[in-house]
């Protein structure tokens, strides 16, 4: 599958399950308190913390290793096996110290459902990889989807039923369970159960490398969230995960399903031809062009989003979840700095970098802790600029571009944000910053930006717009349009 189309199928079937999982949140965080959601936050803020010993990358392994064969896949899936049976065997075991921790005895439940998910899902592990490696993006994507209705339906469901912080626990199982099912019926050819440790060393330092580098961040920002529970209160927890929730959800929808794509195809380009210049800038141009007018919007219209969606309830989420904004706008401009490194072999040095920026994170979050959600949350804004500090003097380097091409897709992207996000600051200063402001004036604001944002990628020749030409001619109506105006 090319990329394009790939791209395509991922995003088609990212926006149903974004839709899906977000209307999801709103129904929940309608029907459970914020302490409710804080006890299910903690339970996985502590799996996380567990999960940072089994964080080996073996998906990118697969997917990157050039020469890859039988026993190459085999020991993957041997080495994955045995790490999803420690995680699960850890969680199981400190259940039963985490609620007394964290002063709730829900939070031992939901770990002791949490540690059945790895047991599982460690039998899906080999075709998913394979899928990936082979671009199939549409079959993923519909067992993407479909998981994420399950796991909604099962979720509203019991949580209406008032099974509480239980709700998510149970539609987890059950989510796992026919995702790992389905797959192995699709990828029935990848499908294997074989076991060997022949090629174990080179997976084994990958491995490692990869959990300094995605294990690092993993443990910082769920040691984090466990500091933050006990300092505050599962209350402030379950306030800070409905803004971290719903900014994850944004980020990784759209920034996440982009780059799971790219990552791929610079991993054939790099394969066939070992460069990755071309397809990087114009990949970064594109996901700077969408995702930074889109978190600055959201980070000034923060305040209605939260009243509007969760209701007043929840409305002390709207600061976090504006200077999270803030942070992933930060963190984007050394966007798919993993990618870059994982490619050129260099996950040993990124990996010093990310351990030293996740302590820096975390003493950031835990001073912000003693004070209050919001100051917490700035510890995050800190985090992305530290990041950015050790990582964009690095991306001309690891990309072989020249010393301007970067910075004018910075200044290009910078320039789109500005004049997309400008008419809602006008709304939102109009009424004071209320978070009762209209949602008509704030689609106005939104309406205008937009209009402003397309005036201006045209102006700039932006490669966007030729992706969207590429989309937009695919639409029925807009095909006979097209007809139309030819044979006139």
């Amino acid at each position: 599958m090319s990329v394009r189309k790939s791209l395509v199928w991922a995003f088609s079937g990212q926006l149903l399950t974004f839709a899906i999982t977000f209307g999801g949140s709103v129904i929940v965080a309608r029907l459970l308190s914020p302490r409710e959601m804080g006890v299910y936050a903690a339970a996985g803020a502590i799996s996380g913390v567990i999960s940072f010993v089994t964080a080996f990358g073996l998906g990118a392994y697969i997917i990157r290793e050039t020469d890859l064969t039988e026993i190459k896949i085999a020991s993957a899936f041997t080495i994955n096996a045995l790490l999803s049976v420690v995680l699960a065997a850890a969680i199981f075991a400190v259940s039963f110290w985490g609620g007394d921790f964290l002063g709730d005895p829900g939070v031992g439940w939901v770990l002791r459902l949490q540690a059945i998910t790895p047991l599982i899902g460690l039998f899906g592990f080999r075709p998913s990889a394979m899928l990936q490696r082979e671009m199939q993006f549409k079959s993923m994507t519909l067992i993407g989807t479909s998981s994420s209705l399950l796991s909604v339906v099962i979720t509203v469901m019991f949580a209406a039923g008032g099974f509480s912080f239980m709700s998510m626990a149970y539609a987890a199982i059950a989510t796992t369970a026919f995702s790992t099912v389905v797959i192995n019926a699709v990828a029935w050819h990848h499908a294997s159960l074989r076991v060997s440790l022949a090629n174990w060393r080179p997976i084994l330092v990958f491995g490692v490398h990869m959990i300094s580098v995605s294990g690092a961040a993993t443990l910082g920002e769920r040691a984090a969230e466990i500091i933050l529970g006990r300092m505050l209160g599962l209350a402030a927890l379950g306030v800070y995960s409905r803004a971290s929730g719903l900014a994850s959800n944004i980020f990784f929808n759209i920034y996440g399903t982009a780059t799971r794509v790219i990552f791929v195809q610079l991993s054939k380009t790099y394969r066939e031809a070992g460069v990755l210049k071309d397809t990087f800038l114009r990949s970064l141009e594109i996901i700077l062009a969408i995702m930074w007018p889109v978190l600055i919007g959201l980070a000034v219209l923060a305040q209605p989003v939260i009243y509007i969606l969760y209701g007043e309830q929840w409305l002390d989420a709207a600061l976090p979840f504006s200077l999270l904004m803030v942070g992933q706008f930060l963190v984007l401009s050394f966007g798919m700095n993993w990618e870059l490194f994982v490619l050129r072999g260099e996950t040993a040095k990124q990996a010093k970098y990310e351990v030293a920026r996740s302590l820096i994170g975390l003493v950031f979050f835990t001073i912000g802790s003693l004070f209050s959600v919001g100051a917490a949350a700035l510890g995050r804004v800190l985090d992305a600029l530290a990041g950015a500090v050790f990582y964009v003097p690095m991306m001309k380097r690891l990309t072989g571009t020249e010393p301007l091409e970067i910075p004018r897709v910075y200044i290009q992207s910078l320039a789109l944000t500005v004049v997309a996000v400008a008419p809602s600051v006008l709304v939102m200063i109009a009424n004071s910053w209320s978070p009762a402001t209209s949602p008509l004036y704030i689609a106005l604001g939104i309406g205008v930006g937009g209009l402003l944002w397309l005036a201006l990628l045209r102006v700039f020749n932006h490669p966007l717009l030729e992706e969207l030409r590429r989309v937009l001619v695919r639409v029925p109506f807009v095909q006979q349009w097209v007809r139309s105006a030819t044979a006139k």
